[in-house]
C-alpha cells in the first residue's frame, strides 16, 4: 500500500511537502493550474518515468522549481514514495520501502531504495509484476483513456502483460536474447581468431629456427666489427692529436699579430672620434645659422601678413556701422504692425461671445426633446420584452404538447415492444439450455486431446536436449582433433623446411647438392642425393640406422660412369668443405657373399640393413653399408656377440652405443640435432598422422553436421508439436469461454426478463401520466395566445408616438448644427489673429537683439586692429637682433673647418699601418684553417666510425678500455674476410623475424586459452537457449490464465457500470500468444456493436474503468491513481463509477484528482491544493462544504493562513525529526 508522498522542489511545490495516504479513497481537489496534476507527475517520475513529454516539459531540468516572484529557483528536485511492505509484496526485507529520485540542474540524477543508491533498473525490477510502474495500470490519466482504447492491438497488450506478471519475464528474456546474440557473435569472432592464431602458429614455428641462427651470426659479426673499429679508432685519434698541436702553434702567432693590429686601430678610432666631434660642432653651428635665417624670413612674412590684416579690419568696421542703422529702422516698422493687429483681436472676441450664447440655447432645447423620446422608447421596449416572454411561453407550451403527444405514442409502442421482447427472451433461454449440454460434452473431448499433445511435446523436448548434449561432446572432440592436427602439421612443416634446406650438413655437401639440383648436363647429373635420402626407415629405428651409418649418412650417392670422378681430380673441383662420395655401381662388389647369421641369438633385434626400406636400385647400397651391423638390446649383448662373431662385424644398442667392426666402442648421448634419416622418418610419420587426423576431423564434422540436422528437424517437430499443443489448449480455452459465455447469456436473459417486466410496468404508468398532462397544456396554450394579441396592439400605439418625436428632434438637431459651425469659424479667426500678434512681438524682439549684437562686434573689431599694430612693431625689433647673431656663428664655423683638415691627415697614416698588420694575421688564419680542415676530416671519419657502431650495436668506442694488440692489428685481412662471410650468411637467411621465439610461446599460450574460451562460450549459448525456452513456456501459461480471468471480470464489470450491455476481450487469431494483439469489444445497452472509437467520451471512460478494474481484480495493484478520469462523466455515471470503486477498497487504495463534488462525497480523505502565492503550490485543509460545484476551494483568507501555518509547522517538525 502507498503510505506517503514527499516532494521537495518538484515543479510548483517549492518547499518540503508531504501527503499521507491512508487506506480507502483519497481525493485531491483544487482549481485549474493549482498544481494538482503535479502530484501525479511526481509519482510517475519517482517510479522511473524518462519521457519529458509525459511530464509536460521540454527537458528533465524542467521538473525543478524554477522560482517565482518572491522565491528563488532551487538547484534540485527530490521525490520520495513510502510503501507499507508488511505483506512483503515488494522483494525487500523491511516493513517499509522508501523509493527516492533526485535530479540536479547540472543534469545529474540519482535513485535510492531505502536511502541506499541504486540503478533505475533496480527500481523497475522491484516494481515489475506488481501492477505499479510508469507503463502499468496503476496510474490512469484523463488523456490516456483514449490512448488505451484506441491504441493498436499489440500496444494494448502491455497492461495485460503487467497484470499477468510476465513483464519481468519479458525483460529477462530480452536480456537473455541480447546476451545470446553477443555470445553467438563472440563465438563467430573467436572461431575466426582461433583459425588465424593456428595459421600464425605454423608460420612462427618455421621462423623461430631462422631467428636462432640469425642471432648467432649477428653476435659474432658484432664482435669482429668492434675489434676492427677499435684499431681504426686508435689510429685516427693519434692523427687528430698531431693536427691539433700544429693548430695551437699557428694560433699563438696569429693572436700576437691581431693584438698589434688592434692597438693601431685603437689610435685610428681615437682620431676618428676627434674628427667626428669637430664635424658635429660644425654641423651644429651651421644649423643655428640656418635657424636664424628661417626665423628672420618668418618674422618678415608675419609683418607683411599683419599689415594686410589691418586693412581688412578697417573695412569690417565700416560694414558693422551700416548694419546697426538698418536694424534700428526695421524694429520701428514692426512696432506699428503690432498695434494694428491688437485692434482686430478685440472685434473678433465680441463676435465669438454672441454666437456661443445662441449655441447654448439650441443645445438645451434639443436635450429636453431627446429625453421625452427616450422615455417613450423605454415604454416600447418593456412592452416588446413582455411580448417576447409571452410568445416564448406559448412556444414552450406548443413544444411540450408535441412532446407529450409523441410520448403518448411512444409509450404505447414501448408497451407492445415489451410484450414481444418477453416472448423472444423466453424462447432464447430454452435454446441456450439445450446448447449448454452439447458444449459440456465437447469440452471433455478437447481436454483429452490437449493432454495427449502435451505428452508428445515433453518427449520431443527431452530428445532435443539429448541431441544437443551429444552435439556439444562431438564439438569438443572436433576442437581437440583440430588442435592436434595443427600441432602435427606445424611440426611437419618445420621438419620439411629443415630437410629441404639440408640443415646440419657441411657446406661442401650443400654445395654439391645445390649444383646437382641446378645441373641439366655434366658430371653432377650423376648425383642421386644423400645416402640418407635413399633409405626409408621407421621412426623407432631411424636413430639406430643413423648411428650405424655414421658419417656415411651424409655422403653423396653417385650413379653412372666416372665423369664425376674425373671432375673431382681436376683443378676446377673446389668446395667450401669436405664431401664424401659413394658410387652405386661399386655396391655389389664390396658386399661379401656370406655373412654370419645372428638372428636367433639372445638380445639381437636384427641386422641393420633389414630395418631399411628402399627401392631395388639402392638395395645393394643398403647391404654394403649396413649388412655387417647388428642391432642389439644392450651393450653386454654386443660385447658377447663381438667375441663370437670376430672382426668385421659391428653392433648398435638401443641406447645408441656403438661397437665398431674394428673393435672401437662409442658411448654417451649424441650431440647436435637429429640427422637426415631421423628427420625424414619423423616427417613421413607426421604426414601420415595428418592424413589420419584429416580423415577423423572430416568424419567428426560430418557426424556433427548430421547431429545439427537431427536437432533442427527435432526442433521443427517440437515446434509443430508445441503449435498443436497450443492450438489444442486454445481450443479448450475458447470452448471454456463459450461455455462461460453460454452461462452468462442465460443469466443475462434472466436479468433481461426481469428488467423487461419492470420496464413494461413503468411504460404503462408513463402513458397515463402523459395523456393527463397533454389536456392541461392545451388549455394553457389558448390563454397565452390571447395575451399575445393584446400586447401587440399596445406596441403599435407607442410606435406612432415615437415617429412624431423623431421628426421634431431632426429639425432641432439641424438648427443646432448650423450654429455650431458658425461658432467654430469664429474660434478659428480669433485664434489666427492672436497667433499673428504673437509672431509680430517675437520679430520685434529679435530685431532689437540683432542691433545690440552688431554694436558689440563693432567694438571687438576696434580692439583687434590695435593689437595687430602692436605685433608689427615687436616683430621688426626681433629681426634686427637675429641678423647680429647670424654673423657671430659664421666666424666660429670657419675655425672648426681648419682643425678638421689636420686630423684627417693623421687618420690616413694610421689606417695604412693597420691594414698591413691585418694581412699578416689573415695569412696565419688561412694556414690554421687548412690544418683545421684536415683535423675535421679525421674527426668526421672517427665520428662516423663511432656512429655506425652506436647505431648498429649501441656501443660507445670512446668508452672501451680494450687496447688492440699487435696481433689483432696484423690479422685485419682475415677478420675482414670472416666479416664478409658472416654478412653473406645473414643475407642468405633473408627476412628474419627476431621476435619469433617470444611470439611462438605467446601464440601457444593464447591458442590454448582461446580453445578454452570457445568451449565456455558454447556451453553458455546452450544454457541461454534453455533459459529462453523456459521463459516462453512460463509466460504463455501465465498470460493465457490471466487473460481468461480478466476477460470474465471485464464482462461482469462492464454490465455493472453500464447497467447492461455486452463487452469482450478478443485475442488476434493465428498469432503466438506471446506476440498477439488484443482487441476490445464494447456494446453499451440499447446500441448495436460498433467500434470503440465511436463511443462518446463518457462511454469511453466507463469502458476504460471497467477494463482497468478487471485487471485490478485479476492482479490487484497496491494503489491506483485516477487523474480527472471522471471529467467526461455525467452525474448518473459518476454514481456508478464511485459505487464500483467502493467494491475494490478491500484489495487496493484509490487516489483521485477530481473537480466533481459527487466524486468527493465518496472520499475517505480530502486534500486541497491551492496557489495562494503565485507559482507556488501548497496543500490546505479542506472540508466538503468548502468546495464549490466546479471544484474550486472556498477557504476564507483567515483559514487559508491558518492552513499554511499548519503546513509549515508540520514541515518544520518533519525536518527536525530527519
Amino acid at each position: 500500500m502507498l503510505k506517503a508522498l514527499e516532494l521537495i522542489g518538484f515543479k510548483s511545490f517549492a518547499g518540503k511537502t508531504r501527503f499521507e495516504f491512508p487506506p480507502g479513497i483519497t481525493a485531491v481537489v483544487g482549481p485549474n493550474g493549482s498544481g494538482k496534476s503535479n502530484i501525479v507527475d511526481a509519482v510517475k517520475w519517482v517510479m522511473g518515468e524518462q519521457s519529458v513529454k509525459s511530464l509536460r516539459g521540454k527537458e528533465m531540468a524542467d521538473v525543478i522549481f524554477n522560482g517565482s516572484g518572491t522565491r528563488r529557483p532551487m538547484n534540485s528536485a527530490e521525490i520520495t514514495l513510502t510503501f507499507d511492505n508488511s505483506s512483503q509484496l515488494l522483494d525487500v526485507d523491511t516493513p517499509e520501502v522508501h523509493i527516492t529520485r533526485r535530479v540536479y540542474r547540472s543534469g545529474e540524477g540519482e535513485y535510492l531504495i531505502n536511502r541506499q543508491p541504486c540503478r533505475l533498473r533496480d527500481i523497475r525490477d522491484l516494481l515489475a509484476g506488481t501492477g505499479m510502474g510508469t507503463q502499468a495500470y496503476s496510474i490512469i490519466e484523463q488523456g490516456k483513456v483514449d490512448v488505451l482504447l484506441q491504441a493498436s492491438a499489440r500496444e494494448r497488450r502491455v497492461i495485460f502483460e503487467e497484470a499477468a506478471g510476465i513483464s519481468r519475464f519479458k525483460a529477462k528474456k530480452v536480456e537473455a536474447l541480447r546476451r545470446l546474440d553477443r555470445v553467438e557473435q563472440n563465438l563467430l569472432r573467436l572461431s575466426d581468431i582461433v583459425d588465424e592464431v593456428e595459421n600464425r602458429l605454423r608460420s612462427v614455428r618455421a621462423q623461430a629456427g631462422k631467428a636462432r641462427r640469425y642471432r648467432e651470426y649477428t653476435s659474432r659479426l658484432q664482435e669482429l666489427r668492434t675489434q676492427v673499429a677499435l684499431v681504426d679508432w686508435r689510429r685516427l685519434t693519434e692523427t687528430l692529436t698531431r693536427f691539433e698541436d700544429q693548430i695551437d702553434t699557428l694560433s699563438g702567432q696569429r693572436d700576437a699579430a691581431v693584438a698589434e693590429a688592434e692597438a693601431t686601430e685603437a689610435q685610428l678610432l681615437e682620431a676618428e672620434t676627434r674628427a667626428g666631434s669637430i664635424h658635429e660642432e660644425i654641423r651644429a653651428a651651421e644649423g643655428i645659422i640656418s635657424t636664424n635665417r628661417q626665423r628672420i624670413a618668418g618674422h618678415e612674412s608675419m609683418i607683411e601678413h599683419e599689415l594686410d590684416r589691418c586693412c581688412d579690419l578697417e573695412e569690417e568696421l565700416a560694414q558693422h556701422r551700416k548694419h546697426v542703422a538698418a536694424m534700428s529702422h526695421r524694429a520701428g516698422d514692426l512696432e506699428q504692425q503690432f498695434r494694428d493687429t491688437g485692434c482686430h483681436v478685440e472685434e473678433a472676441e465680441q463676435q465669438h461671445r454672441r454666437i456661443a450664447r445662441q449655441f447654448a440655447e439650441g443645445e438645451r432645447a434639443l436635450t429636453e426633446l431627446i429625453g421625452r423620446l427616450d422615455q417613450v422608447r423605454s415604454q416600447s421596449q418593456q412592452c416588446r420584452t413582455a411580448l417576447m416572454e409571452k410568445m416564448r411561453a406559448t412556444a414552450v407550451l406548443g413544444n411540450r404538447i408535441s412532446g407529450l403527444e409523441s410520448r403518448v405514442v411512444a409509450t404505447a409502442e414501448a408497451r407492445s415492444r415489451c410484450d414481444r421482447r418477453l416472448a423472444e427472451l423466453r424462447e432464447q433461454a430454452d435454446g441456450l439450455q439445450t446448447e449448454a449440454a452439447a458444449l459440456d460434452h465437447r469440452r471433455r473431448e478437447l481436454e483429452t486431446n490437449a493432454a495427449e499433445w502435451h505428452e508428445k511435446l515433453v518427449a520431443a523436448e527431452a530428445r532435443v536436449e539429448q541431441l544437443c548434449s551429444e552435439l556439444e561432446g562431438r564439438r569438443s572432440d572436433l576442437i581437440r582433433l583440430r588442435q592436434r592436427r595443427s600441432a602435427v602439421a606445424e611440426r611437419a612443416s618445420v621438419l620439411d623446411e629443415l630437410v629441404r634446406r639440408y640443415e646440419g650438413l657441411s657446406p661442401g655437401v650443400k654445395e654439391v647438392l645445390q649444383k646437382a639440383r641446378d645441373a641439366t648436363a655434366g658430371p653432377f647429373c650423376q648425383v642421386r642425393g644423400l645416402v640418407a635420402d635413399l633409405f626409408d626407415v621407421s621412426v623407432e629405428a631411424a636413430h639406430l640406422v643413423e648411428v650405424a651409418l655414421g658419417d656415411k649418412a651424409q655422403h653423396v650417392a653417385v650413379a653412372g660412369g666416372r665423369d664425376l670422378l674425373d671432375y673431382l681430380q681436376s683443378e676446377a673441383a673446389q668446395f667450401s668443405g669436405r664431401v664424401g662420395f659413394l658410387w652405386l655401381g661399386d655396391a655389389d662388389k664390396a658386399v661379401p657373399t656370406e655373412r654370419l647369421d645372428l638372428e636367433r641369438r639372445a638380445g639381437v633385434l636384427g641386422r641393420a640393413d633389414r630395418f631399411v626400406q628402399t627401392s631395388p636400385e639402392y638395395r645393394p647400397l643398403a647391404r654394403r653399408l649396413l649388412s655387417h651391423i647388428w642391432i642389439v638390446e644392450r651393450l653386454s649383448h654386443a660385447v658377447a656377440l663381438a667375441q663370437a662373431a670376430g672382426p668385421g662385424t659391428g653392433f648398435v644398442t638401443l641406447k645408441g652405443e656403438v661397437l665398431t667392426p674394428d673393435g672401437s666402442l662409442v658411448v654417451g648421448p649424441r650431440q647436435g640435432a637429429a640427422g637426415q634419416i631421423s628427420r625424414r622418418s619423423e616427417l613421413r610419420s607426421l604426414n601420415q598422422q595428418v592424413k589420419e587426423l584429416d580423415g577423423q576431423i572430416e568424419e567428426a564434422e560430418a557426424f556433427a553436421a548430421s547431429l545439427d540436422a537431427q536437432i533442427a528437424e527435432q526442433r521443427r517437430q517440437t515446434a509443430d508439436l508445441a503449435e498443436h499443443h497450443r492450438a489444442a489448449e486454445t481450443q479448450v480455452v475458447e470452448h471454456r469461454h463459450e461455455i462461460t459465455a453460454n452461462q452468462e447469456r442465460l443469466r443475462q436473459i434472466d436479468r433481461q426478463l426481469e428488467d423487461t417486466r419492470r420496464e413494461q410496468e413503468t411504460v404503462s404508468r408513463g402513458h397515463d401520466a402523459a395523456q393527463e398532462s397533454l389536456e392541461k397544456c392545451r388549455t394553457e396554450l389558448q390563454q397565452a395566445e390571447a395575451d399575445v394579441a393584446d400586447t401587440e396592439n399596445h406596441m403599435a400605439a407607442l410606435g406612432e408616438q415615437i415617429d412624431r418625436l423623431e421628426a421634431d428632434r431632426a429639425v432641432r438637431s439641424r438648427d443646432t448644427t448650423e450654429i455650431k459651425v458658425a461658432l467654430a469659424k469664429s474660434e478659428e479667426r480669433l485664434r489666427n489673429l492672436r497667433t499673428q500678434m504673437q509672431q509680430l512681438l517675437e520679430s520685434r524682439e529679435e530685431r532689437l537683439r540683432a542691433v545690440e549684437q552688431n554694436r558689440q562686434q563693432l567694438q571687438q573689431s576696434v580692439q583687434r586692429l590695435g593689437l595687430t599694430q602692436r605685433k608689427i612693431l615687436q616683430a621688426e625689433s626681433e629681426v634686427a637682433e637675429l641678423y647680429l647673431r647670424k654673423e657671430e656663428f659664421e666666424r666660429q664655423t670657419l675655425a672648426l673647418i681648419a682643425q678638421r683638415e689636420t686630423i684627417q691627415q693623421d687618420r690616413t697614416a694610421l689606417k695604412s699601418q693597420a691594414q698591413r698588420i691585418r694581412k699578416q694575421a689573415q695569412k696565419l688564419d688561412e694556414r690554421i684553417h687548412a690544418e683545421q680542415l684536415k683535423a675535421n676530416e679525421v674527426r668526421l671519419e672517427r665520428g662516423s666510425l663511432a656512429d655506425r657502431l652506436r647505431e648498429d650495436y649501441q656501443i660507445e668506442l670512446a668508452e672501451l678500455e680494450h687496447k688492440p694488440t699487435e696481433e689483432e692489428q696484423h690479422q685485419r685481412e682475415e677478420v675482414q674476410n670472416e666479416i664478409e662471410e658472416l654478412r653473406r650468411k645473414i643475407s642468405n637467411l633473408g627476412n628474419v623475424n627476431l621476435e619469433a621465439l617470444e611470439e611462438l610461446e605467446q601464440l601457444e599460450n593464447r591458442f590454448e586459452a582461446l580453445s578454452t574460451q570457445f568451449k565456455d562460450l558454447s556451453s553458455a549459448k546452450n544454457s541461454l537457449q534453455r533459459i529462453i525456452e523456459k521463459i516462453n513456456v512460463d509466460s504463455r501459461r501465465l498470460f493465457s490464465e490471466t487473460l481468461e480471468t480478466v476477460r470474465g471480470h471485464f464482462r461482469t464489470l462492464f454490465r455493472d457500470v453500464f447497467g447492461g450491455g455486452q463487452a469482450d476481450i478478443v485475442v488476434e487469431a493465428d498469432e503466438d500468444i506471446l506476440e498477439c494483439g488484443i482487441e476490445i469489444i464494447a456494446r453499451p445497452p440499447g446500441k448495436e456493436p460498433r467500434s470503440i472509437s465511436l463511443l462518446s467520451g463518457g462511454e469511453k471512460t466507463m469502458t476504460c474503468v471497467a477494463l482497468l478494474l478487471a485487471l485490478f481484480r485479476s492482479r490487484p495493484s497496491p494503489f491506483c491513481i485516477l487523474d480527472e478520469v471522471d471529467a467526461a462523466l455525467d452525474e448518473a455515471n459518476i454514481g456508478r463509477f464511485t459505487n464500483v470503486l467502493r467494491d475494490f477498497l478491500s484489495m487496493t487504495q484509490f487516489i483521485i484528482v477530481t473537480h466533481s463534488k459527487k466524486t468527493m462525497t465518496c472520499a475517505d480523505t480530502l486534500y486541497g491544493v491551492t496557489m495562494q502565492e503565485s507559482g507556488v503550490s501548497k496543500p490546505v485543509s479542506v472540508r466538503f462544504e468548502d468546495v464549490s460545484e466546479d471544484g474550486h476551494i472556498l477557504v476564507p483568507p483567515k483559514e487559508e493562513d491558518e492552513a499554511d501555518e499548519q503546513q509549515v509547522d508540520s514541515a518544520d517538525d518533519e525536518t527536525q525529526a530527519a
